[in-house]
């Protein structure tokens, strides 16, 4: 056993050798960047400092009642970004999208965040918001810097209000280590508690990694466990979230539990070519469309029954 466990490791050292700037060995088993609680703290910080946590990031004063938002996840950026410039002219090109936001995972190699940010240019010319919360790959090479340069915060709140004064809230949460730790927890907590009585008609959250879907990655980071699935699923439900939409998974799929839907978007990473995904959702009246495409045109499912039940995950309780 001793024998297999070394042969690994110097499998991993060699290949870490042969493509240093895209293996990121010591991330792989210790991450490189901040651990999420020195980031929710840094985020606190920032949002402190410029009083968004009082006013939110932004608020969007949509041109119409019926308005969609663009969500891209798991683009991967690695020395191309074809799926990524695509989704931004589609974007673009729609006369009722007032947002675009990344779900992680923008990027996955050394020295790539320059290029991600040159694909966002023509967004950021016309003005159309842009959000995003962080992957675990945008966390390697303690790149966390680089990230938040940008973006300059993980844990925030943003609002769209439109002409007929509803409004829409959204969450971001920052899971980029497959937790979001007992101080992050509570500051979700509370900011839910607070807006869930100011009169929003949809409530979205929007983070990194998935929640029910189990992927084959079993290393550091690939998953929450079981016991924080159920506190902020248990969250979520009590204050009548609508949608909790994230990347990781790169296969696109839905769940509905306890009345929250789960949407994992899938992935728009250039070698995924025609289907790669992304997701556009459209808020009309009390209704809300979220609809998942591939980059070829053709629809994703989006399955209104759950994949999983109550008694599946936790029993009668």
């Amino acid at each position: 056993m001793k024998r297999h466990i070394s042969i690994f490791i110097l499998a991993l050292i060699a290949a870490a050798f042969a493509s240093c700037d895209r293996i990121d060995v010591a991330g792989i088993f210790n991450g490189s960047s901040p651990h999420h609680d020195a980031r929710f703290k840094q985020s606190m910080a920032y949002n402190d400092q410029y009083g968004y946590n009082e006013s939110g990031l932004a608020t969007i004063y949509a041109a119409d009642n019926y308005y969609t938002i663009y969500w891209g996840t798991d683009v991967h950026v690695a020395g191309t970004t074809v799926l990524l410039d695509s989704f931004v002219n589609m974007a673009l090109e729609d006369y009722s999208c007032e947002a675009i936001v990344f779900c992680g995972d923008i990027i996955d190699a050394k020295n790539n965040y320059p290029l991600f940010y040159k694909s966002l240019e023509p967004a950021e010319i016309s003005g159309m918001p842009l959000f995003c919360t962080p992957g675990n790959h945008d966390l390697c090479f303690s790149q966390w810097t680089e990230y938040v340069e940008y973006w300059k915060t993980a844990c925030y709140w943003f609002q769209v209000i439109t002409p007929s004064g509803e409004k829409d809230l959204y969450i971001s949460v920052d899971s980029a280590d497959a937790t979001l730790g007992r101080a992050q927890f509570n500051w979700l907590r509370d900011l839910l508690a607070k807006k869930s009585k100011e009169g929003y008609r949809h409530i979205i959250v929007f983070s990194h990694t998935h929640l029910f879907k189990k992927d084959s990655n079993n290393a550091n980071g690939a998953h929450f466990n079981m016991e924080e699935i159920y506190d902020i699923t248990s969250l979520l439900s009590k204050y009548h979230v609508e949608y909790y939409i994230n990347g990781h998974d790169h296969t696109p799929e839905v769940t509905i539990y306890k009345n929250v839907h789960y949407v994992t978007v899938g992935s728009m990473k250039d070698t995924y070519k025609e289907r790669a995904a992304y997701a556009v959702m459209t808020m009309y009246g009390k209704h809300i469309d979220m609809s998942i495409y591939r980059m070829d045109g053709q629809d994703y499912w989006f399955d209104d029954e759950s994949d999983y039940n109550d008694e599946e995950l936790y029993g009668n309780d």
